[in-house]
């Protein structure tokens, strides 16, 4: 019985552009088309095969950013958690797609079209949705294993969750793995791997702050709860525990080795709170989105139900794990520029909603740096006045 062609749903005004794309995508899918956003949605709530939505940013009725927000907003998650790739126009600024980036799209295609680069995204979207459904079994008895014998990693888990629906924030879930590990027990034995796997877990505990958990669950797997933290942040961590992992040389007397982690996450940040996922089920996601980081070349970090991370130098999405940090540091700090009279005498109103994501890490990080200048001076100061008392 052959396996059943992806599904892919067109969403634009002009006849011209649906005609193309259909015709770039090729016969490796059955594609549907729809006029406006308000008839693609029809289709994406009728048809539960679709596996991704390519959207134009400008139609009549709804346009692409609005059908990409009710699809975000979608209860069902099915609906919101299909990739959105949005059609953009020579004419769209750097803005809008900045804002449909904060909103959800997975990628960006651009006009004119490039038919190599079309197929290429869809290909990687669709991919992964058909793995996600051949490794699901899989995955829950490989993985689950792991945590059932890690009763204080299960209740952090189920109270970072808890918290983060009581207090509507956020919660993310890392899951890492030393991609060299089979490689080094075949080679070196397993003592050795053993040595370099304990070392790279202390050099991860002290990369870890205080309020997140990391626990090693098997031979070079690790799982890391991020409390209050959305995907964005979690990316940036990741990308943290791989430096940390690669600059660590180990010397076996015969050879020197330097070992890479491949890191799936999620977060709560893309669930709605209705279907009340379980701790459990969210580290599930993880796990496949780290199945899909192992496989791919580089080892980016993959967020569930995405094949690639997000870049934020040009928004669109790219293989290139270790750019993450840098790229994505670079665009928070222009945002952060951008307003920062204004966060200096308080007013905050000129700063538009889709940008406060992208203020968090650097104003985080520099109160983390002011803390540990100033908390020193403080206690010194106590104590001298202390003693002239």
């Amino acid at each position: 019985m052959s396996a059943r062609l992806p599904e892919v749903l067109i969403v634009d005004d002009s006849a011209t552009v649906r005609a193309s794309l259909k015709k770039f995508l090729g016969d490796g899918y059955i594609k549907h088309t729809a006029e406006d956003g308000e008839q693609g949605w029809d289709i994406l709530v009728e048809n539960e095969n679709i596996a991704l939505v390519l959207a134009d940013m400008h139609m009549p009725v709804l346009n692409g950013m609005l059908l990409l927000q009710r699809i975000r907003n979608s209860d069902e998650e099915r609906i919101a958690s299909v990739p959105v790739v949005m059609i953009t126009g020579v004419d769209d600024t750097r803005a809008a797609k900045r804002a449909a980036h904060t909103i959800g799209a997975s990628d960006f295609i651009g006009k004119p079209f490039d038919m190599e680069h079309i197929q290429k995204v869809a290909d990687s979207f669709t991919r992964l949705d058909r793995r996600m459904s051949e490794y699901s079994a899989e995955s829950k008895h490989n993985w689950l294993t792991g945590l059932d014998n890690n009763r204080s990693l299960l209740d952090f888990g189920k109270k970072s969750i808890a918290y983060a629906r009581e207090m509507q924030t956020d919660t993310s879930i890392l899951y890492a793995e030393i991609v060299e590990t089979k490689a080094i027990i075949e080679a070196h034995g397993s003592r050795i791997a053993e040595q370099i796997v304990s070392k790279i877990h202390a050099i991860l505990q002290e990369s870890t702050r205080k309020d997140e958990m990391l626990t090693r669950i098997d031979d070079g797997k690790f799982v890391l709860v991020l409390p209050m933290t959305k995907a964005f942040k979690a990316h940036i961590v990741a990308s943290r525990l791989k430096k940390a992992a690669r600059s660590i040389e180990f010397d076996t007397g015969s050879t020197k080795i330097r070992v890479n982690l491949a890191i799936g996450l999620t977060s709560t940040e893309s669930c709605d709170e209705s279907i009340d996922l379980e701790f459990k089920d969210y580290c599930i996601q993880s796990a496949l989105a780290l199945k899909m980081s192992r496989e791919t070349e580089n080892h980016p970090t993959v967020r569930y139900d995405e094949t690639y991370e997000k870049q934020f130098e040009d928004l669109t999405v790219v293989v290139e794990s270790n750019k993450v940090e840098d790229e994505a540091v670079d665009a928070s700090l222009e945002v952060f520029g951008e307003f920062f009279s204004g966060i200096l005498v308080g007013d905050y109103s000129g700063i538009p909603d889709s940008y406060l994501p992208n203020l968090i890490d650097p104003i985080d990080k520099f109160l983390e740096y002011a803390r540990d200048k100033t908390e020193p001076a403080s206690d010194s100061e106590g104590d001298a006045a202390s003693e002239a008392a």
